[in-house]
């Protein structure tokens, strides 16, 4: 049974969440379709590996509670993942009915369950210090599961806003705020510590390593990658998620009924885009350069089919050349704010024409806005820079998500780039047990002199943060 839908004309013209949910019977329906399979290939089609018969069997057995732990031992966060989690790509996928009647609708039990289970308690707090750098789906992973385990846990996000890309870059109508303000609320009932406003790089993690007893970095990558092609630098060009945080935290967006919008990208989050700006009252153009196919191999067909009906428009197979100004003009060679809005020397010069090509010659689209969805890349944050050991950026750790700093922990997509919300919270998971099981054999305090080579290495990482400032400082 699909989950079902708000009525199409509503879904174009408000933010309201698309997906209305299960009810009771209608999730105990749908559960009981699951086969309860001796070796469940959605569970090898999870990437944090959830006991999804598990789950369900609890679940339609009348044990909800029971059904939400075992959830929980692998994905805290069943309201989140139930909601934004790529099932059709993955748990779903991998169903056994899939071929045949359909798969066990995995993510829909899950958000039922996830929404109406009472939620854990943790234990006594026992003295230990755990600061989480990153309010993301990562940091927040780990924060619970320290926080449950007893353990002091301090989150630092670097903006005012806690809760990263799930609750900003994430439109209201696939998950709204209010979910993520709920489960936020949870962490503080449990004891979890939120220190907005905090840049790490300023406080240096020799400083924090003094207060805490371990360390956990889960900073995502940060950064929106650039278009850069001709005209680039035109003002009315955007980062998709540059975009997204803007109208989710403001609910203001540079868009006005009417307006023409491209959108350069169709994955997730050129897709959440795409529907955002419809639902503002732009006609929107998606150009991709995968074909229809291989966009279907990446995103789930439904929100192709979805953000059809809503009014996107699609051209699947189409690289863009340039972007063109009034008058004529390109914008320079490409190199300048990177589709960041337009800044620096482009007043006066807004975007007007998109020129792509199919291979069959150049076209062009008229043009108010430009929303460029071309992935994300590492950040240049400067605390971050001796622990990136690996050739593409990450930073380096083992297989429990240590890094060369004994207890220093990171997960998510700082170890491995970009990637989906419940893999962040996969990595999270591990990360955080390890976390746990480190202080619980290392039971002495961190005001205990630290070993030769933990000094060695918060003393090369404290000079890179005063090289980078003394950089700045010169610029």
């Amino acid at each position: 049974m699909k989950v079902p839908l708000l009525p199409l004309e509503e879904r174009k013209t408000t933010f309201n969440e698309v997906e209305i949910g299960y009810n009771e019977a209608q999730a105990l329906e749908e559960a009981s379709r699951c086969l309860q399979c001796k070796k469940p290939s959605c569970v090898e089609g999870c990437p944090a590996r959830v006991n999804i018969p598990g789950f369900i069997r609890e679940f339609r057995e009348g044990r909800m509670g029971d059904s939400a732990k075992i959830i929980r031992e692998r994905n805290f966060f069943p309201s989140i993942c139930g909601r934004i989690c790529q099932h059709e790509k993955q748990c779903e996928a991998a169903c056994v009915l899939a071929k045949k009647d359909g798969p066990v609708c995995i993510g829909g039990i899950e958000r039922y369950i996830g929404d109406n289970a009472p939620k854990p308690k943790h234990k006594k707090a026992n003295g230990k210090r755990v600061a989480i750098i990153g309010s993301g789906p990562s940091g927040l992973t780990a924060a619970a599961h320290v926080a449950l385990a007893g353990l002091n846990a301090t989150v630092f996000e670097s903006t005012h806003a806690m809760g990263g890309i799930i609750k900003y870059g994430v439109p209201e109508f696939r998950l709204p705020k209010v979910v993520v303000t709920s489960e936020l609320k949870y962490l503080q009932e449990l004891g979890v510590d939120f220190e907005p406003n905090s840049k790490i790089s300023e406080k240096s993690l020799e400083e924090i390593s003094k207060k805490y007893d371990a360390i956990f970095i889960g900073t995502g990558v940060g950064k929106s990658r650039e278009l850069k092609v001709p005209g680039s630098d035109l003002k009315g060009i955007f980062s998709a998620m540059k975009f997204l945080v803007n109208l989710n935290q403001s609910e203001i967006a540079p868009v006005k009924k009417g307006d023409k919008i491209v959108v350069v990208g169709a994955g997730y989050v050129g897709i959440d885009a795409a529907r955002s700006a419809i639902r503002i009252g732009g006609e929107v153009t998606c150009i991709t350069k995968e074909s229809k196919e291989e966009s279907i191999g990446r995103v789930a067909e439904k929100d192709y089919i979805e953000a059809g009906e809503e009014g996107v428009k699609f051209i699947f197979g189409a690289g863009i050349l340039r972007f063109e100004g009034a008058n004529g003009s390109g914008g320079g060679n490409g190199g300048g704010s990177g589709n960041s809005g337009g800044n620096g020397n482009t007043e006066g010069r807004a975007v007007k024409k998109v020129w792509y090509s199919t291979g069959q010659g150049e076209c062009a689209l008229d043009a108010n806005l430009v929303i460029v969805a071309v992935g994300q890349e590492h950040d240049t944050d400067s605390f971050k820079q001796s622990l990136r050991t690996r050739a593409d950026g990450c930073i380096k750790v083992n297989e429990t998500y240590q890094t060369a700093i004994p207890n220093v922990f990171a997960a998510g997509d700082c170890i491995h780039g970009p990637k989906t919300v419940i893999e962040a919270v996969a990595t999270g998971t591990g990360a955080a047990k390890a976390i746990i099981e480190y202080l619980e054999k290392n039971p002495k305090n961190k005001e205990e002199k630290r070993t030769e080579e933990q000094k060695k290495k918060f003393d090369e990482i404290a000079r890179t943060i005063q090289e980078i400032d003394q950089s700045n400082a010169d610029i």
